[in-house]
């Protein structure tokens, strides 16, 4: 019988998952399920074909209005479908897409459908474990490693964020976890917004005013002995607030949010989107 925890994980579909595979890491094992649904559809160009890729698992795939972002099931026949919702945008429903393509290597899927309902990468955290593995695996399938490390490089900041999401079709916010993570060396990418932390709602609720801040939304880091905690605010001056206030590419040497005793780090930072999507991205490189 699986353990109660293995290594820090702990939920049951994911120990029975290791304990299927001989105790290997789950994320190698989700990566090494993705490099195999990529040799079966004969996919090794940017960008990856989802649907053929569900296709050649015989999968039906349903677009329209749900109101989850997507879920794969098997029906009483044994028809395996996969819902996408068509309200998302395309970049948004392919990661879905691929995300759920991923729930097939799990032991059981078949037995339940599984819901993705946010639809931005890196929204599940670590103690999500099923979700936060396929999200890890989706990503593996839309930007394989060998094609992000013959052409992609942290080296080259956003430039090399937007390229990639560019070519693999895929948003700007999965382009950079993924190009982080592979990174040879030490790199942080971080998501930031303007928002209150969760310790402002009391005061929010006595009708206080209490001013939003560019605050963490996620960070992911390769190579480096580092948190960067959630809602932690950026410095005023920061390369990271001058990005919110305009629009041009802000350049900066100083500590991340939070990481205050990883010393100075080069950043990049650009703002995207409008409104309730305005962001913060940023490429961080220790400077030491």
């Amino acid at each position: 019988m699986p353990r109660s925890r293995v290594d820090g994980w702990s939920e049951p579909l994911v120990l029975k998952l290791i304990e299927r595979h001989g105790g290997k890491r789950p994320e190698h094992i989700l990566e090494a399920h993705a490099e195999r649904l990529l040799r079966e559809s004969e996919q090794d160009t940017l960008p990856v074909d989802v649907d053929l890729i569900a296709s050649v698992l015989g999968i039906r795939r349903r677009v329209a209005p749900f109101g989850f972002a997507g879920r794969i099931y098997a029906e009483e026949s044994g028809q395996l479908v996969m819902d996408l919702n068509a309200e998302d945008g395309e970049p948004r429903r392919r990661f879905t897409g691929a995300h759920e393509l991923m729930h097939v290597a799990f032991p059981g899927f078949k037995r339940e459908a599984r819901y993705r309902a946010d639809t931005s990468p890196g929204a599940n955290p670590r103690n999500r474990e099923e979700e936060y593995l396929c999200d890890h695996g989706a990503a593996a399938l839309l930007m394989p490693r060998q094609l992000v490390a013959e052409g992609y490089r942290t080296d080259d900041g956003l430039d090399a964020v937007e390229a990639l999401a560019r070519d693999a079709e895929v948003s700007l916010e999965a382009a950079g976890n993924r190009l982080v993570s592979l990174s040879p060396t030490p790199a942080a990418f971080l998501v930031l917004k303007m928002t209150h932390k969760p310790a402002d709602t009391p005061a929010l609720r006595r009708g206080e005013d209490v001013p939003e801040r560019l605050r963490m939304r996620y960070g992911t880091t390769s190579n480096l002995d580092l948190y960067v905690p959630r809602f932690k605010s950026a410095r005023e001056s920061s390369a990271l607030c001058r990005a919110w206030e305009g629009w041009s590419t802000e350049r900066g040497l100083e500590p991340l949010p939070g990481g205050e005793r990883a010393g100075a780090f080069r950043v990049e930072a650009k703002a995207y989107g409008a409104d309730e999507n305005r962001r913060v991205l940023a490429i961080a490189r220790p400077a030491a």
